[in-house]
């Protein structure tokens, strides 16, 4: 059922009396407006009529009749031809279909009060933490407090998002194009003039004693005499006070929002925020998430951003929710009875800008032109716009109270009710470029106008440092609340805020020279990277290496103070000039262009050099630079002020100079208004540059308003705050190609058992660490397996990244892994690369920034014992020697074989434990206990049976009585018998023919004598020397026992017409004395087959064609005594006989078993086949030349 909803919107006095304003609104049920007799509006009946005011006590309650009836004439402000050329024609929408209201579950809300004081209790935290001007942002309590901020759960655990509602629940979106009526209606409702120019809001004067009579009581308009052809009228209750406002709530008391209200715990609702909390949030959490992922790093906070004044109010989401969840409840329709909740269109905020002042000013005055572009047929000429009331006429706008964002997840919002940035809250404010004001748009499909500027004069001046107090008036929804004089709108207001400034002081600008493109800077260079080239390897210095290599000397920079921007010098007070406005308006125009058409921090290289000389917009807050030397401590800090801060914004730049040393002059300092650098070949300097504040600005400042501590304050105004005057780093390098010292030392190798790696330490410096970058380490060696020997060259060890600020002698150079535990000799070679080369054309050639070294060979010792060696065999072994010569009458041919002896037999491979590996004979040492467990390791000699062997220790052999190592002995601890041993080492042969190693021991009596006739079985092991304590030795393995044979000395002397053979030797103290036999063989060769390759011994002097030596004669000496000795000598002459064929002389020694009775009888089986059954224990054959 269509109807008319008049709400009566009591207005307060105006001139002593009541004023009471309608608000018509509309509510049909399609069709058209003429159907609902709407064609025209307002109607006569109401504009010449009268109306019935109805009056009720406080008690009334819904269904009561009036206390007092009043009959009057409305005033209806309405404008001829508004209603016909606005909305008449528009269609008319069903409002008895209504659409889906919000769902509560779409509003998201942010806790915008929450974060905010999360972002003050994180920075006050910080800012009461001490800060040293030496220290800066490396003091120690700083940095602490720092962690502690950010290792909040609150920044690293953000509270979850709600999920996105489905789609079928979110908003339903207004149609595009041209509204309805009802839709119109409600878009001009934001705009009470139009209202009262289209007759939909009207006024009705009262009568004071209505007020006292019926104050606390409520208020309703009817209209008796409404023509027939108009819809019913339906009209709420309004409650209201002895001030003829809406009836007061928590929220609204007197047309005035109260500001002041606390909640139950007394702790107030509204408050005032100057920082962007959003951004700072933001930022927060992503310097949280920075610092637990890189904790070794120093931490830092983001820096904030001020935001003007912000109104919050706390618990805003659930209000909201609260009023979706009434209107839902209604389901359209309003409360019988209405408060001034229900009445609110949006607030009007003043702001008081001194201290205890009284003078208010409204963000919302004005001046309007509303227009109606599509005139009627008969009205003005096409393309003359009918004004709506007055052009330029002044009004107040509002801030909407509720205003949220729709989106496809839903309704978002947050706790900030109004915020004022220094700019009216009405009007937009105008571009700072000063192109022409954005006109607002059109209200979507009308054909209305709208033109709005700023009251002049109505707006304080937003500064920092000043106090500003905040209040909010009541637009109502006829337009109407309390003006801003009114006296009763001096209530409720917050507690005054300081409006500081959370910038920080950026530090300074470092640029290039006009003169300088950075487009065409060397490698390496930036504005913030100062580079100068030498090599002094070569003997260049910088001048002589720019002429020889074409590099452009860029050794300056200059140093301004940083950018502000208009915002922030507006804020400083810097455009509030005196003397005319005009002059005024056009110099700071001219200032605001310098900020204008600086270059932005992101723009082009070339960009940014044309720009380089342009009149700049300094900070205003800026004093001067201050630059902290990096390299100490405590660190080098110089200051350097501007002579003429009052000269602002006419600021010219100071020069950083980077040169070579000077005798006599310091590393940095200020020279005028040059800041000089001296730095030596091969060194960097990095600066920390920061901006110190001027005088007498601090306190403008947030972090002087949280009350730091003294230390704190100081390092503020000396620029070391890193909250307040945060420093940009300069690094100044002085690069040389080379670097300035060749690699070398001696090395000590550290290994320890059973690892594959040994670490390798200096025993000198060994590079220049500020201008080496890496040390490449290369090795190479030689391994010997069996009979090869395989050489590794150039092998890579390890590359080395050089700390400049490290060692020059670093307690371990490097490690090698070689994967193995073997021993080595291994030659290293040290590589040093420059730390510049990415100052240089071409980086990526190496070796043209590279010095090398190849050092002294070092042994790494193996770490590890030894593999077992396997013995394959053990038999006695010979050494032979020959002397003298049989060429001439009286020369004497001596041989001799030293027997004591025993070749052992070993399986390859060697040298399992690395080069030089050795057979270790184990004995005995020397007093050692005969009864400890040492004799199963070492090595035993006993006599044999079949020779009585006297005067053998027991024990033996001990160390002296092996004769044959070719090393020191060795003393070394045995772990499987827990006690020590000695050890001879040898040195095997490889013998490729036979896949063998082997080696021979030698033998000798306890005083060097020659030892035989008894058994031997050693005890051998491998031995590498070139290990750690304790590893060189193997497990020791046993040899089969082995007897030892005597030593023979066979002497032939050729005499006139003969030679004499004699045999000498040992032999034991058996009765059977071995038996010898010389036999002289001629040689029955065939021509072209020499005597030394015959070996067959012919005993059928018959044969012939086969080449074979035949026995020519026989001769069996007798054993002769020599002294008391067991020495005998066994002598017979040949007198050679004539004939062909040469001759030789072999003699057999044959030991005769059981030797116990004697055998002298015996006669051998030399010359015959069965010489081969016979113990021969010596045999030899000497060439006899021709006598």
């Amino acid at each position: 059922m269509s109807d008319l909803l008049w709400i009566p919107v009591p207005g307060g006095f105006v001139n002593g009396k009541p004023l009471l304003r309608v608000l018509v609104v509309p509510r049909l049920d399609g069709g058209s407006l003429a159907q609902h007799g709407m064609a025209a509006w307002p109607p006569a009946a109401l504009t010449t009529g009268t109306v019935r005011v109805e009056l009720f006590h406080r008690d009334a309650g819904p269904s009561a009749a009036p206390d007092a009836v009043r009959s009057l004439t409305p005033v209806v402000p309405f404008q001829q031809g508004v209603w016909k050329r606005l909305v008449a024609g528009l269609a008319v929408e069903d409002t008895s279909v209504r659409q889906d209201g919000v769902d509560t579950a779409q509003l998201v809300v942010s806790a915008t009060s929450e974060e905010a004081a999360a972002v003050a209790q994180a920075f006050h935290t910080a800012a009461k933490a001490k800060v040293t001007p030496e220290q800066g942002p490396q003091s120690g309590d700083f940095v602490r407090c720092v962690r502690k901020v950010l290792s909040s759960t609150y920044w690293l655990n953000p509270p979850a998002q709600p999920p996105a509602p489905p789609k079928e629940r979110q908003q339903a979106q207004p149609p595009a194009g041209k509204p309805g009526f009802h839709r119109a209606l409600s878009l001009l409702r934001e705009h009470p003039a139009v209202l009262r120019a289209l007759g939909l809001v009207f006024e009705l004067t009262l009568t004071p004693g209505d007020v006292t009579h019926y104050a606390g009581g409520s208020v309703r308009v009817a209209w008796p005499g409404k023509p027939a052809p108009l819809p019913v009228i339906a009209s709420p209750r309004t409650i209201f006070g002895t001030d003829f406002r809406p009836g007061a709530t928590p929220r609204i008391s007197g047309g005035m929002v109260q500001l002041d209200r606390t909640d139950d715990a007394d702790r107030p609702l509204w408050q005032v925020v100057t920082v962007d909390v959003d951004v700072a949030v933001q930022r927060m959490r992503e310097a949280a998430r920075a610092e637990d992922a890189h904790p070794s790093e120093t931490p830092t906070l983001p820096y904030l951003r001020s935001s003007g004044l912000q109104l919050v109010l706390r618990g805003r989401g659930e209000e909201m929710r609260e009023r979706l969840e009434r209107a839902a409840a209604r389901n359209g329709a309003l409360p019988d009875v209405l408060t001034a909740d229900d009445l609110v269109l949006g607030y009007r905020i003043d702001v008081c800008p001194t201290l205890g002042g009284t003078d208010w000013f409204s963000l919302h005055r004005r001046r309007a032109t509303y227009t109606i572009r599509q005139p009627l047929a008969d009205g003005p000429p096409v393309g003359s716009p009918l004004v709506i009331g007055v052009a330029d006429g002044p009004e107040e706008g509002h801030t909407k109270t509720n205003a949220a964002i729709s989106d496809w997840t839903g309704l978002h919002a947050d706790e900030i009710v109004a915020s004022w940035r220094g700019g009216s809250l009405a009007v937009p404010r105008p571009p700072i470029d000063g192109s022409p004001p954005a006109t607002p748009p059109l209200d979507p499909g009308l054909d209305l106008g709208t033109s709005f500027r700023v009251e002049p004069g109505s707006l304080p001046p937003l500064r920092f440092g000043r106090q500003y107090t905040l209040r909010a008036r009541v637009a109502d929804v006829a337009g109407g609340g309390l003006a801003l004089g009114d006296a009763a709108a001096d209530q409720h207001s917050t507690e005054p805020e300081v409006y500081a400034r959370h910038e920080p002081l950026p530090a300074p600008i470092v640029a290039y020279p006009v003169a300088t493109s950075p487009l065409g800077v060397p490698p390496g260079e930036a504005a913030e990277r100062v580079v100068i080239r030498s090599d002094p390897m070569t003997g260049l210095d910088v001048a002589a290496y720019s002429a020889k290599n074409g590099y452009a000397i860029n050794d300056k920079r200059l140093l301004r103070l940083p950018d502000g921007t208009p915002d922030l010098a507006e804020r400083h007070g810097m455009f509030d000039l005196a003397g005319d406005p005009a002059v005024a308006t056009h110099v700071t125009w001219q200032w605001v262009r310098r900020a204008l058409l600086a270059p932005a921090p992101e723009a082009a290289p070339d960009e940014a050099s044309e720009a380089a000389e342009q009149p700049r917009l300094p900070d205003p807050a800026a004093g001067g630079i201050v630059v902290a030397r990096g390299d100490t401590n405590p660190p080098v800090i110089l200051r350097r002020a501007w002579a003429d801060l009052e000269a602002w914004p006419d600021l010219p730049p100071k020069t950083l100079h980077l040169t070579t040393p000077e005798a006599g002059s310091p590393l940095l300092t200020w020279e005028a208004e040059r800041l000089v650098a001296r730095l030596e070949p091969g060194r960097q300097l990095t600066l920390d540059m920061s901006t110190f504040p001027r005088e007498g600005i601090t306190d403008a400042f947030a972090l002087q308003l949280a009350d730091p501590p003294e230390y704190s304050s100081k390092a503020f105004g000396q620029g070391r705050h890193p909250l307040a005057t945060p420093a940009r780093r300069v690094t100044l390098v002085h690069a040389v190609q080379h670097p300035l010292r060749v690699p070398e030392t001696a090395l000590t190798v550290t290994r320890a058992a059973g690892c594959t790696f040994a670490e390798l330490k200096p025993q000198s410096d060994v590079f220049d660490p500020k201008s080496t970058a890496e040390l490449h380490v290369t090795a190479r060696w030689e391994d010997q397996m069996d009979g090869r020997r395989q050489e590794a060259t150039d092998v890579p060890v390890q590359t080395l990244t050089i700390d400049p600020d490290g060692p020059a002698r670093p307690a371990t150079l490097f490690r090698h892994e070689f994967g193995d535990t073997r021993h080595r000799t291994v030659t290293y070679t040290l590589k040093a690369i420059s730390r510049f080369r990415e100052y240089f054309r071409n980086p990526e050639l190496v070796d043209e920034f590279t010095v090398a070294k190849e050092l002294v060979p070092v042994s790494v010792p193996s770490s590890a014992r030894p593999d077992p060696p396997v013995v394959v065999s053990a038999r006695p072994a010979f050494l032979w020697r020959q002397s003298g010569d049989l060429d001439a009458p009286s020369h004497t041919l001596t041989r001799e074989r030293l027997a004591g002896r025993i070749r052992v037999a070993l399986r390859p491979p060697w040298n399992s434990s690395g080069a030089g590996e050795l057979l270790a004979v184990v004995t005995r040492p020397e007093g050692a206990n005969l009864d400890d467990k040492l004799s199963a390791y070492v090595s035993e000699a006993g006599s044999d049976p079949l020779y009585p062997t006297p005067g053998l220790p027991a024990g033996s052999p001990f160390p002296p009585q092996v004769s044959s190592a070719t090393g020191p002995d060795a003393r070394l601890r045995l772990p499987e018998a827990a006690a020590d041993v000695i050890v001879k080492p040898h040195q095997p042969e490889y013998h490729e023919d036979d896949g063998l190693w082997s080696c021979d021991v030698a033998l000798t009596g306890t005083e060097g004598t020659p030892l035989h006739n008894v058994l031997v079985s050693l005890a051998v092991a491998r031995y590498q020397p070139d290990s750690l304590a304790g590893l060189s030795l193997s497990p020791v393995v046993r040899t089969d026992t082995v007897p030892l044979l005597p030593d023979r000395t066979v002497r032939v002397t050729r005499l006139a017409d003969r030679f004499s053979v004699k045999l000498t030797g040992s032999v034991s103290q058996a009765a059977a004395v071995n038996k010898v036999d010389m036999i002289l063989e001629r040689c029955n060769a065939p021509i072209g087959v020499t005597p030394a390759q015959v070996d067959l011994i012919g005993f059928d002097a018959t044969a012939t064609g086969v080449p074979a030596w035949h026995l020519v004669a026989l001769k069996s000496p007798t054993p002769k005594k020599i002294g008391l000795t067991r020495v005998r000598e066994w002598t017979r002459e040949f007198v050679p006989p004539p004939g062909p064929g040469a001759l030789r002389v072999r003699i057999r020694e044959v030991e005769l078993i059981p030797n116990g009775p004697s055998q002298q009888n015996t006669v051998l089986k030399s010359g015959t086949p069965d010489e081969i059954k016979e113990r021969i224990v010596f045999t030899d054959t000497v060439m006899l030349p021709e006598i």
